[in-house]
């Protein structure tokens, strides 16, 4: 499958307009500059006053009335290519860029049984496109040079077998093939006009006259010929960028860009089948950089989660300086969890999920730590760890630097005597109370003293009874002097 980008450089030029039918109502033209500057793209308005991709930039000037003028960016589109590549891998193993072109190649003979046929996969990969805002033209042959030309004058049909790719071929001008010029115009002299007649004359004369590279042009858009296309790696981190057409000055006004940045983030991670749980948002000013960085409580990728959680981020933040671009980058990329039970699909911020989990469900706990640490601050919202010690009131401490374990913030498995002693819903610091009357206890279990007391002889045996309101009360009685004393409320 060949996906050609025909208007990419207009296409870029819209997705950082919020209003982008009011960008198409007036003639912009992309400029290609040099000794002769050129149009190197014309929207539909300047289009329809006479400009046309190749002209003179004189001549469109002549024709149009105060058209708006935009340099062309060689470097932008040939990154955007990659980065649409990345996309792309969701459908493919075998992606391969042209970026010279505006053009991607994918082998999709593999996928089509899991994407439900051909024309499916071709929707499916179009309706990425366009919801990143692009518009793609897409060619689907036995053969890359065949798909090339296929994409390019918009042919609606997949021929699947050498015969019907002939068929499908056979009517196209010799002037859309990809040859030479020279060789087109030997053959348009001799009266040929489509590629059905070129396929009719003996291959011997046609090898005589016009030479060898003419036959393997034509074994290569039939498919008889091989053509080696290298894979496309993509880097190991996820990076894009997006230079806003106008000053942003209002943190609010940020919202619409960053959309589009984590659509696209979203559907490379796909791609790539991988996740990520912290990324980093560099707002670009003129003389300097604001850099924010924002990480949940679990991995994700879906683009409106993310950018639920980056609205309110971003308004506590006030702008020091006038914003004229982004760049949004995540140096580590996760591999998915085992159970993806809605990371992928579900909706962790609606009422509720897939699996018709509540707003309340535990599983939606990191959803709503990860808003809060956005809305207060990574270093206002922290965790419990397990110090590893059994002692209820010393066994675990808040730590707000780090949200993910790590060599410093690893956690521990509860010891035989946490889990004997139960899980309290709170905790206090030892406090005397009367002895219960005896049968109104019910036994948890015994704490023995260790290396963990420091020589503080802590020996207990913990129980439950109920006070006169019926709450469960966590107690134990201290074998050392025989005294009970309140440790919490059992939850």
């Amino acid at each position: 499958m060949a996906i050609q980008l025909p208007h990419l450089a207009l296409d870029l030029q819209a997705r950082r307009h919020a209003d982008a039918d009011r960008l198409a109502q007036h003639p912009l033209l992309i400029v290609e500059r040099g000794e002769r500057p050129r149009v190197h793209a014309a929207n539909r308005a300047a289009r329809r006053a006479g400009a046309r991709p190749g002209m003179p930039l004189g001549d469109a000037l002549a024709l149009l009335d105060t058209p708006e003028l935009i340099e062309d960016d060689p470097v932008a589109r040939a990154r955007e290519i990659h980065q649409l590549a990345a996309a792309l891998l969701q459908f493919s193993d075998h992606v391969h860029p042209e970026p010279g072109a505006q053009r991607i190649l994918l082998e999709v003979g593999r996928s089509r049984r899991l994407f439900g046929g051909l024309p499916a996969l071709r929707e499916r990969a179009e309706a990425v496109l366009r919801e990143l805002g692009f518009q793609p033209r897409t060619g689907m042959a036995r053969s890359p040079a065949a798909a090339r030309l296929l994409a390019a004058h918009r042919h609606p049909e997949i021929p699947e077998d050498r015969d019907a790719l002939r068929r499908s071929l056979a009517r196209f001008p010799l002037g859309t093939l990809p040859l030479p010029a020279t060789t087109r115009e030997a053959l348009q002299a001799t009266g040929l006009r489509v590629f059905g007649e070129l396929l009719r004359l003996p291959r011997a004369e046609l090898a005589r006259r016009h030479g060898p590279d003419l036959l393997q042009t034509i074994d290569r858009l039939l498919g008889d010929a091989c053509e080696t296309l290298p894979r496309f790696v993509p880097p190991a981190t996820l990076e894009l960028t997006l230079r806003l057409d106008h000053e942003i000055r209002a943190s609010t006004a940020l919202v619409f860009p960053l959309r589009r940045l984590l659509q696209q983030a979203e559907q490379q991670l796909r791609g790539r089948a991988l996740s990520l749980q912290g990324m980093q948002l560099d707002l670009q000013h003129r003389e300097d950089t604001t850099r924010l960085n924002l990480e949940r409580g679990q991995p994700g990728i879906r683009a409106a989660d993310w950018l639920s959680l980056w609205q309110t981020r971003l308004e506590r933040e006030t702008l020091q300086a006038p914003v004229i671009g982004l760049r949004l980058h995540s140096a580590e990329l996760l591999e998915p969890p085992a159970t993806d039970d809605g990371l992928l699909t579900g909706d962790p911020a609606g009422d509720h999920d897939d699996a018709g989990h509540g707003a309340g469900h535990p599983r939606h706990l990191p959803a709503v730590l990860a808003r809060l640490r956005a809305r207060l601050g990574a270093q206002q919202v922290g965790r419990l760890v397990n110090r590893g010690t059994p002692a209820p009131e010393d066994a675990q401490e808040p730590v707000f630097a780090a949200m993910r374990p790590g060599p410093d913030t690893a956690t521990h498995p509860p010891s035989p005597a946490q889990r004997a002693c139960g899980t309290a819903l709170w905790v206090h610091a030892p406090e005397p109370v009367p002895a219960p009357r005896s049968g109104d206890t019910q036994p948890l279990g015994r704490l023995e003293n260790g290396w963990w007391d420091r020589e503080n002889d802590r020996r207990r045996d913990y129980a439950l009874t109920r006070d006169v309101r019926g709450r469960w009360i966590w107690l134990f009685r201290c074998l050392r002097n025989g005294g009970w004393f309140r440790q919490g409320y059992w939850g």
